[in-house]
């Protein structure tokens, strides 16, 4: 008796909200009693959202009950609008394809399977509710209560019946094209294959880094004929690259180009160790003035590791970028000029000016400064390539001692540094693993994979980046064909499916998107705030 009453409510409320909605649909009435119902928030061609639209849809994922932080950082109001765009513009391709869905049909399924649609947008982490999200109309003797129901969409939701009823038959309809468009999708035996390879091939390796940056510290010697030569050779590159960067070459404030030679001091050190530094800045400020080369003075004696190398090089610079004693020095002094000892919160600086310059630098001037930072970074890079090649034919002809021995006496002719090739080990990775943290990978994984069984090492240094990589194979586990069974092969070709479909449908509606876009019929306002009208 209870199961034909029950039964009994499921036809009589379809029946109502059936006529309910052909009353509704369509008509003055379909903008519904809601708050906000007919606010613009979105056109899709010739359909509008409204902000009505976009509440209910939030209201059906309940998002509204999680705290105000998480919903942003979720991206949650972004996610639904553009999930009521994305059915939108699938509902329109299933119409256009002969997809229809009533509004009996769509009302039937709420009523009896508790059931509604919710459509996000592509972006969506698969943690946030969507697709069927179920609702519960039972009282408190567990009965079905038409009441319940009518009342969930008039108050829990803020929309009409019509308009409730308008929007799951776009859901219902969305959800057909995007059946439609996952059906074409298949996955071949040698997809479901290479899947397992990647997830079961794996290598464990000893590396060596070079990086250009570790072989910076002694400066190549970029004699005149040299550079001229590279330019030569390099023409076309050099004028892409003075295109690229000629906003740094016009226009510009005074500049001031110089060289420093710097004794470190701190607040950490004693008066008499400030007293030492002072001295040897003064005996380095009288070598520079009585005619030796500033340039070898720098790269010898000075403390500021990165531009000493360069022979205390800190190449153009507009007033304010230096320390507040150097820039009051440097912008008082002429070409040529030495100063006398500067201190700032760093040390004493001696500095010598080589070059000023104010409006717009010549072309050919540009060019050249250009030339030598892009030939100085070419021989720098040769010298960590040459040294990874040296490496790898050491260790191709002995054991690792030998090569661990050679690296820590190179790297005693440097001062330490994080960047001293080493030789280090990865864990076990695979073939969509990352096995060097803060590298680009695929190179690497492409090489390591590429060595042919019973070989140890690549046929040559890897360039991963703008680093140098050598390597020897410690351990390889390569698939098991045999292991690779009927059930496997069926289980990872459904896996990827999934997958694949996914993929496809996001690929089909970012599409239509764009379609849209370029027929100018996609017009999207700013989200309602976060000031309680949403």
């Amino acid at each position: 008796m209870a199961d034909k009453l029950k039964g009994f409510f499921l036809v009589l409320l379809v029946v109502l909200l059936s006529a309910v909605f052909a009353l509704q649909f369509g008509g003055g009435q379909a903008e519904g009693c809601t708050a906000g119902g007919s606010t613009y928030l979105a056109r899709v061609y010739d359909k509008t959202l409204s902000r009505g639209d976009f509440e209910a849809a939030y209201a059906i994922g309940n998002f509204g009950r999680l705290p105000e932080e998480t919903q942003k950082a979720m991206a949650l109001p972004q996610l639904v609008l553009n999930g009521l765009i994305d059915r939108t513009l699938l509902a329109r391709q299933a119409r256009k394809v002969g997809f229809e869905v009533g509004a009996d049909e769509v009302m039937e399924r709420f009523v009896n399977d508790g059931i509604i649609l919710l459509s996000l947008g592509v972006d969506a982490p698969p943690e946030v509710p969507q697709g069927e999200i179920p609702v519960s109309f039972a009282d408190k003797e567990g009965k079905f209560n038409a009441e319940l129901a009518k009342r969930y969409i008039e108050n829990g939701l803020r929309r009409s019946v019509g308009e409730f009823a308008e929007g799951q038959v776009d859901e219902y309809l969305a959800a057909k094209m995007r059946e439609l468009v996952a059906s074409t999708v298949n996955v071949s035996d040698a997809e479901a294959w290479d899947d397992y390879v990647r997830e079961n091939d794996k290598a464990k390796l000893q590396y060596v880094r070079f990086s250009p940056a570790y072989y910076s510290k002694e400066q190549p010697d970029t004699s005149k004929a040299a550079l001229e030569d590279w330019i030569a050779d390099n023409d076309e590159r050099l004028e892409k690259e003075y295109q690229a960067n000629k906003y740094r070459y016009t226009n510009l404030d005074k500049q001031v180009r110089s060289r420093h030679i710097l004794v470190k001091t701190g607040s950490y050190i004693s008066e008499e160790q400030k007293a030492e530094a002072k001295m040897k800045a003064d005996a380095l400020r009288k070598r520079a003035i009585t005619g030796e080369d500033f340039s070898t003075l720098a790269r010898r004696n000075s403390e500021d590791q990165i531009t000493g190398p360069k022979g205390g090089d800190l190449g153009y610079q507009p007033k304010g970028t230096m320390p507040e004693g150097y820039d009051q020095a440097v912008f008082a002094m002429q070409v040529g000029e030495i100063s006398e000892v500067v201190e700032t919160e760093f040390g004493y600086h001696i500095i010598k000016v080589i070059g000023i310059r104010e409006g717009d630098v010549p072309k050919e001037e540009a060019k050249r400064e250009l030339a030598e930072d892009l030939y100085r970074r070419a021989l720098i890079q040769s010298r960590a390539e040459e040294a990874a090649a040296a490496t790898l034919a050491l260790w191709k002809s002995s054991d690792e001692r030998v090569v661990r021995n050679k690296l820590a006496a190179d790297g005693k002719k440097t001062p330490e540094s994080t960047l001293t090739p080493t030789l280090l080990e990865t864990d076990e990775f695979g073939r969509s693993d990352a096995p060097l943290i803060g590298l680009p990978t695929s190179a690497l994984l492409d090489a390591v994979f590429a060595v042919p069984e019973g070989e140890e090492f690549p046929s040559e240094p890897v360039q991963v980046g703008r680093e140098w990589i050598v390597f020897r194979i410690i351990d390889r586990q390569r698939p098991d064909e045999a292991a690779f069974t009927d059930d496997l092969r069926d289980s990872t070709r459904e896996v990827l499916r999934t997958l694949k479909k996914k993929e496809t449908v996001d690929l089909y509606i970012r599409k239509l998107r764009d379609q849209a876009a370029a027929d100018q019929a996609l017009r999207i306002n700013p989200l309602p705030t976060q000031d309680g009208n949403r």
